[in-house]
């Protein structure tokens, strides 16, 4: 039989599926923390109905890199760190939604906080989904500890940026005293330099990574994760990968630099307008990449933030 590998990812912001107003954080407003979870349940739970399972729910370029994970040495059990509904499994059910852990986006769990708005909201926040969703989502680990209690023998690859990660590593701290040997736990986390406690559990990456394993720089944690587990010939264990990545690393070309002309967010607008205009199914990502083809710069969460006021108001809501 062969072993077993947990991977943990994150949830996405993009969604196939529509996602009701009163299941976006964003319309959660005025509230203590615990208020708002309690709000944010009870709002998830009137769209209960609506569920889909969480692999099918997530789209953009980190979902796709999520659902190519594979192996030919062992199986993969993925796990989602969900800011709406706490660690779920690849194959639950849940309502769509709209949170995130990224403190500036309007969905942001930090967001419209009328109390308790402090740099540990996003960890709070991550430990009271814990407690929630227990009749929806039972028989599953609702915690990271729990998941590395319930398997101490599995490796468990978990794969974050850094602002999953300042929500959820109080949890991975307790969480690898559960695994039988602290070595089967892998951290992919590119540009986080330091996580206290959790030092010697981080693979070496940042953004020169990008050159071997392509794509945008948004998903280059989950295609590294990709290529970490397609080339292990047997469950990862981080001592072993921190040698081979600290030298992989250092062969990396250079960071390639750019000269792109900056933008005002009226002109940005105009441009998102014009393209919607050419081709209304497209997606922001896409419109960037053209963007930054004609030597345009922009930052991608601003961009981002863009497209969605521009959609918004093409889409009759101001």
């Amino acid at each position: 039989m062969r072993s077993i590998v947990n991977v943990v990812v994150t949830c996405t912001k993009d969604k196939f599926y529509p996602v009701p107003i009163d299941c976006q954080l964003r319309n959660i407003l005025g509230l203590s923390l615990e208020d708002r979870l309690s709000h944010w349940e009870s709002s998830t739970y009137r769209h209960w109905e609506q569920r889909v399972t969480a692999k099918d729910l997530y789209a953009g370029d980190h979902w796709v890199t999520v659902k190519g994970f594979e192996s030919s040495f062992f199986e993969l059990d993925i796990w989602i760190c969900s800011a709406g509904y706490g660690l779920i499994h690849y194959t639950d059910k849940v309502a769509p939604y709209a949170a995130t852990f990224s403190p500036r986006h309007p969905d942001s769990v930090s967001m419209n906080l009328a109390g308790d708005i402090d740099s540990l909201s996003p960890q709070k926040w991550w430990v009271g989904t814990s407690k929630r969703w227990k009749l929806q989502l039972k028989g599953r680990p609702r915690t990271l500890t729990a998941l590395m209690a319930t398997y101490p023998k599995r490796s468990t690859v978990v794969v974050a940026s850094n602002n999953y990660m300042r929500a959820i590593a109080d949890d991975l701290r307790t969480g690898v005293g559960q695994l039988r040997d602290s070595d089967q736990l892998v951290i992919v986390a590119s540009g986080v330099k330091s996580i206290e406690s959790l030092n010697e559990h981080l693979l070496p990456s940042d953004a020169r990574f990008q050159s071997s394993v392509g794509g945008a720089r948004r998903s280059l944690n989950t295609r590294l994760a990709a290529k970490v587990i397609r080339e292990c010939a047997k469950p990862p264990r981080i001592s072993e990968l921190r040698k081979r990545y600290f030298k992989l690393l250092s062969n990396q070309p250079p960071l390639e630099r750019y000269d792109r002309e900056p933008m005002t967010d009226e002109e940005i607008r105009k441009f998102i307008i014009k393209q919607l205009h050419l081709d209304p199914s497209s997606r922001h990502t896409r419109l960037l990449r053209t963007l930054r083809e004609h030597n345009k710069a922009c930052e991608q969460k601003r961009f981002a933030k863009l497209f969605n006021e521009v959609q918004e108001r093409i889409d009759g809501k101001f």
